[in-house]
């Protein structure tokens, strides 16, 4: 992780990543509490990079305090360049820089949230418990803790390639690479800036599957009494055999039972499988131009 999100790639990110859909994502992230009945006033945002999702967390009604931490000093500098052109009225925003796997705060928050499957880059079993505990150090007693991961079938059938991205002032070799037995996806990234008095960069980013199963049994051994696990994007159960999932944590096994009707449930599912079916359709039609 130290090594992770170096300037180099802090300065193309948001370039990289543009198809993104978060916005759709922090749509799902309030159907999921609307489901659950919880009203949020105070948030954390765990791995918050540049600032993308912290972009949407801000609009939630009734927020007034978000806090956002990232390991990376490039990617919060940019986070906070970002957020300083948004109108922030009666709204407490602070980006700081910690590890996820050991954080201490003096406040606790209505949500805990954490996207885009940074915690398969905590490759141990004992860092993912670390960073559990500290969320439920500082999450309330009817709060809720919300991340997604990639699936271990996901992390397992990338296939290995080799693309070339192209921006205004960089080119950047990707290179996917896929460990099958310990359940690795690599993917070396090689910048090269336009100028030829900037200097090349290369680094590596690591990321490990993990079953269903295990990551119950790490957050139960954390603190938090229950877990519901989803499919991305709907309130129907995970498996092990979906792309990716989405954790919902709470101390106690009482707040998951706000839960909203089965009517509720349907209809948030269906309305979001159609929006992601048509995202994946404009990413492909954007590509084949």
């Amino acid at each position: 992780m130290e090594n992770s999100y170096t300037s180099s790639f802090a300065r193309i990110y948001d370039d990289v990543m543009k198809e993104v859909p978060y916005h759709f994502w922090f749509e799902y992230l309030k159907d999921l509490l609307k489901y659950y009945n919880l009203e949020v006033e105070s948030v954390l945002e765990i791995a918050a990079g540049t600032g993308n999702m912290t972009a949407e967390l801000i609009q939630l009604p009734k927020v007034k305090e978000i806090k956002a931490l990232d390991l990376s000093a490039a990617m919060l500098k940019r986070a906070q360049a970002k957020l300083a052109n948004y109108e922030l009225e009666d709204l407490n925003l602070e980006f700081f820089r910690a590890d996820m796997t050991d954080f201490k705060l003096k406040a606790d928050f209505d949500l805990v949230v954490s996207v885009f499957d940074s915690y398969n880059y905590l490759l141990r079993k004992e860092d993912l418990k670390a960073s559990f505990s500290c969320a439920a150090e500082v999450l309330k007693e009817n709060g809720l803790f919300i991340f997604d991961m990639n699936s271990i079938k996901r992390i397992k059938t990338i296939e290995e390639k080799k693309l070339m991205l192209e921006g205004e002032d960089y080119s950047c070799l990707w290179e996917d690479i896929v460990n099958i037995k310990e359940s690795l996806w690599q993917v070396r990234l090689q910048i090269s800036p336009d100028n030829p008095d900037l200097p090349a960069f290369e680094e590596l980013h690591t990321e490990k599957g993990y079953k269903i199963e295990t990551i119950k049994k790490l957050l139960h051994q954390s603190g938090f009494g229950g877990v519901d696990v989803y499919r991305a994007f709907n309130l129907f159960k995970a498996n092990d055999k979906v792309d990716r999932i989405y954790f919902v944590a709470a101390l106690n096994k009482e707040s998951l039972a706000r839960k909203r009707n089965i009517f509720t449930k349907i209809s948030y599912s269906i309305k979001n499988e159609v929006k992601y079916f048509l995202i994946g359709l404009k990413s492909i039609f954007k590509q084949s131009i």
